[in-house]
């Protein structure tokens, strides 16, 4: 008997923020907790107040994503590493 994961396939409608944005009427974002930045529409970012993203550093992502950030209006970036995850890739994104 196997034992672990194991993989289901489910099929799933995908939309990106600003699809939630114009569906609900979102005036304003105080914090918001996402993993993939993409699917933001420019006239969007001023809503969002506060982002929280868990960035895995490959490609030199963390600077992009911190240069994105602050292209969008956010002055104060903080980047911090969990000791659990000290020597990995995997770091916590906070901009305001």
């Amino acid at each position: 008997m196997p034992t672990g994961f194991q993989g289901k396939q489910v099929n799933c409608q995908l939309k990106i923020v600003s699809q939630i944005i114009r569906e609900y009427q979102i005036e304003q974002i105080d914090l918001l907790k996402i993993d993939v930045l993409l699917g933001i529409e420019t006239e969007d970012w001023k809503k969002i107040k506060q982002v929280f993203v868990e960035v895995h550093d490959l490609d030199d992502r963390l600077d992009k994503i911190s240069n994105l950030l602050k292209d969008q209006g956010f002055a104060n970036i903080k980047v911090e590493q969990e000791l659990i995850l000290n020597g990995s890739n995997i770091f916590s994104l906070y901009a305001w």
